[in-house]
């Protein structure tokens, strides 16, 4: 092993949302801490701009919300559901709620300012060190608890020593590999964005889920009266062109947004990002440790992948504290703890892309409770919200919901089928049959994951 030019005690690879936070939330142990980063066009890049109440109270705590920085971010109350293709009437309204981080709205704001905004919060602290236009080479872990990093800046390279390696660098994380963590990746979709200048949305203060086509179609406020809309295309849809995919989403887009998305379309270039389902196979191994989207990442229908990349930083921080004197012991508290948000959020984010997406027997059956359920259940709303802002991660309440969702599905086909009484009877028994088992599927598949 070579000896290091230079040694930190904590190297961060990547410099986005999640490495920032952590470099934050270690500022309290006296680490010395180098932020490796390439260099991003955030401005091109489709990313997450929507935080969840949990998101933002880790914002305040780890003293990175400056209220003048995130003066135009939008207020967010919660989400609003379009069923029905084209039909602004028909909208759900999912609201927060009342939680112990209440008093944190939600907020949404253009990712490429949120970056910005957290960059000069973080290069204002004593402790962080910035090493721009720079990557990680290679990664020798002949010590596990002692690895020495190849940084490559400037056509040169550097070999720095630290205490903590820390992954930050994204789904598709290359440190992760370096280190040697394994993964798994199932692609789910690619999804196109545009910018709507002077938007009106149909439900101000909402993320909005339009569900009323062949796949979904996402928008919230980003300030600066602009607005996000987004197109998701399945990866089973692939075999329709992009352009034409898009076209035939408008419809679902309730009026007068949908003529502004429209002329967006016939002059904006698309920003693209492919989704997937990423699943580490460990959290941390030696040193190093995966935080955010290096960790396992998701569908964006829940927005939570901003929330759980800096939340990942105080949990991180908080194993640190409960075992100070054990690196090890530290990241096999922060693993168990992560790996509980983590099941919930995949499962969680899995399950409602596909049921918004596909039309299979049973998931129509599904989707359709899933409507009647938050229409008719007075305590649907918060109990939903709880789970998708991530303020309720345990795996048995999402659990239950889907359950709920189940039943209320099986009533609706009940009443609006209008086939023989025992050829409902044969029908009803074979969807039971079938949704148990995608439930014990879904179920045995989060508990298995990290």
């Amino acid at each position: 092993m070579l000896a290091p030019d230079r040694f930190f005690d904590v190297l961060i690879a990547g410099g986005s949302v999640a490495g920032l936070a952590t470099a934050a939330a270690l500022r309290e142990f006296g680490f010395s801490v180098l932020v490796v980063e390439p260099g991003q066009r955030t401005e091109r890049r489709l990313a997450g701009e929507l935080l969840h109440p949990l998101g933002v109270a880790a914002l305040h705590e780890l003293g990175l919300f400056d209220p003048e920085a995130f003066v135009k971010a939008m207020p967010i109350q919660g989400f609003a559901v379009f069923p029905d293709e084209g039909q602004a009437a028909s909208r759900i309204m999912l609201t927060y709620g009342k939680h112990k981080v209440a008093a944190s709205r939600a907020m949404a704001i253009d990712f490429s300012v949120f970056r910005r905004n957290l960059e000069n919060a973080a290069r204002r602290f004593d402790h962080v060190t910035f090493l721009d236009d720079a990557r990680v080479a290679a990664v020798d872990m002949s010590d596990p608890m002692s690895p020495r990093i190849t940084v490559e800046s400037e056509g040169r390279l550097q070999i720095i020593g630290c205490r903590i390696l820390v992954a930050a660098d994204g789904a598709s994380s290359s440190v992760r590999s370096l280190v040697g963590i394994e993964h798994t990746r199932r692609n789910i979709s690619t999804i196109s964005g545009y910018v709507i200048e002077g938007a009106t949305l149909p439900a101000p203060g909402f993320g909005h889920v339009i569900i009323g086509g062949s796949s979904l179609v996402l928008a919230y406020e980003i300030g600066g009266g602009r607005a996000r809309v987004m197109f998701d295309h399945p990866i089973e849809l692939e075999g329709i062109a992009s352009a034409s995919h898009r076209e035939s989403l408008l419809g679902s887009i309730p009026e007068p947004l949908r003529q502004q998305v429209a002329a967006a379309m016939a002059t904006q270039k698309p920003l693209i990002f492919k989704s997937a389902e990423v699943v580490a196979h460990a959290s941390s191994l030696g040193a190093a440790v995966l935080v955010g989207d290096a960790g396992g990442s998701c569908h964006p229908l829940t927005a939570t992948g901003m929330t759980i990349g800096i939340c990942d930083g105080l949990r991180l921080r908080d194993a640190l504290r409960r075992h100070p004197n054990s690196l090890r012991n530290a990241f096999r508290h922060y693993d168990r703890v992560r790996r509980k948000a983590q099941r919930s959020r995949r499962m969680v984010a899995s399950a409602l892309h596909d049921v918004c997406s596909k039309r299979d027997p049973e998931l129509c059956v599904i989707r359709a409770g899933l409507i009647r359920y938050w229409r008719r259940d007075a305590r649907s709303s918060s109990a939903t919200m709880a789970i998708l802002a991530m303020t309720d991660d345990r795996l048995v309440s999402a659990f239950w919901q889907f359950v709920k969702v189940i039943r209320h599905g099986l009533a609706e086909h009940w009443q609006t089928d209008r086939t023989p009484r025992l050829a409902r009877v044969g029908l009803s028994a074979r969807l039971v049959a079938a949704l148990g088992a995608m439930t014990v599927r879904r179920m045995s598949a989060s508990l298995k994951a990290r």
